[in-house]
């Protein structure tokens, strides 16, 4: 029953779409991408590829200019190597239904898996000067680029870079907004107890031209306190914030998870990111990164050791080519990620992508993948 009302949807947003071109209370768009990942064992002979179809319909109504509903549907389609070595492939990749399970997995083969959800399914009211949003939805209190101790409600995976939307939350949202960047923010995330409840509220003002911003509140049966803010240091951003954390349960010492990060965009195109990330109960495990799962993150698993450091350089090689180089580096351990990328931009709608992901470890293993993707947009 569950698959079709999914069905159902798809045909009635493409049927509104066609009908209703010249309503503009009525919007839909999305993409297609098909992601080719080519895994090279360390120590096999053998290559494992695997292919991914992606689609995205994001669909809105808005009858009146105060009234929003939001209906974002998203579908996979996974085949190959690895969907054939684990079973129940399925059950790995079901993950941020929050609470409600908005997701259907229609086909859940040893050959074949496909899955959708809904990732954004929300109401929203706004006047002049606040806002309320109920359902599921992202609420993204983070300011880096990287790192953000503050996004208590929808952390997120940089390795996870197909899923440019990021998770939401079932959860309720009210906005106050005052003068310049300023106000507030009320937001609770549901949980089937008060153990697992996420609560908290944000302030927001801009200051000598920086925004700034202090939270607090609870996530997890933890009590969380955190800030940040984002501005300039002469022509350069400077961005920062960060969280503690202390434990309801028990008496183990408060959790730091603080990052700082700094970028620059030159005149030629050549733009410069760096930031670093500070953990206080980081692990001095190697294989921690290799062990890490990136379902239901939240903000403590942002990265499992205690200093990680991030550098990104991107440069516009083409009107139509860019490119460039992140690399992630975690201070003691040995360890380095790089990657890679390359856009080709094929179309206005239409680009195509090259990006690599290179784990190197002394011990105990490194990983090396390739990901070719195609990206039609509409």
């Amino acid at each position: 029953m569950r698959i079709g009302k999914f069905i159902f949807l798809i045909f009635l947003a493409g049927s509104i779409k066609s009908l209703g071109q010249d309503d503009r209370s009525w919007s839909l768009n999305g993409y297609v991408k098909d992601l080719v990942t080519i895994n090279v064992p360390e120590e096999e002979d053998s290559v494992l590829i695997d292919n991914l179809v992606h689609n995205r319909l994001n669909f809105s109504w808005s009858p009146t200019a105060k009234f929003t509903t939001r209906l974002d549907l998203r579908t996979r389609i996974f085949t190959g190597d690895v969907v054939n070595a684990f079973p129940d492939y399925g059950a790995l990749i079901d993950v941020n239904n929050d609470y409600f399970d908005l997701s259907a997995m229609p086909v859940n083969e040893d050959k074949i898996v496909i899955h959708t959800m809904l990732d954004r399914a929300y109401v929203e009211w706004t006047e002049s000067d606040w806002q309320l949003r109920i359902g599921r939805q992202r609420i993204n209190w983070g300011v880096n680029l990287v790192w953000n101790p503050n996004d208590i409600f929808n952390a997120y995976s940089f390795f996870d870079f197909d899923y440019e939307e990021r998770p939401g939350s079932d959860a309720i949202r009210f906005q106050k907004f005052i003068g310049y960047a300023g106000g507030y923010e009320i937001a609770v995330k549901m949980a089937d107890s008060l153990e697992a409840i996420t609560a908290a509220g944000l302030y927001k003002w801009n200051k000598a031209n920086y925004d700034f911003q202090l939270m607090t509140g609870i996530m997890k049966d933890h009590l969380v306190f955190g800030g940040g803010w984002a501005g300039n240091i002469d022509i350069s951003g400077f961005k920062g914030e960060f969280t503690i954390l202390q434990s309801l349960e028990s008496n183990a010492p408060a959790e730091l998870l603080s990052s700082i990060s700094v970028d620059h965009s030159f005149a030629n195109s050549l733009y410069l990111n760096g930031s670093i990330l500070y953990n206080s109960t980081g692990s001095d495990d190697p294989s921690a990164l290799f062990l890490q799962s990136t379902a239901n993150l939240d903000i403590r698993s942002l990265s499992p050791y205690k200093w990680s450091t991030f550098f990104q350089s991107s440069y516009l090689f083409h009107p139509l080519v860019s490119g460039g180089i992140s690399t992630l580096y975690f201070p003691g351990q040995e360890g380095v990620f790089l990657n890679p990328f390359v856009t080709y931009s094929m179309k206005p709608n239409l680009d195509f992508d090259l990006i690599g992901q290179f784990f190197v470890q002394g011990e105990p293993t490194s990983v090396t993948l390739i990901f070719t993707r195609m990206k039609l947009s509409f």
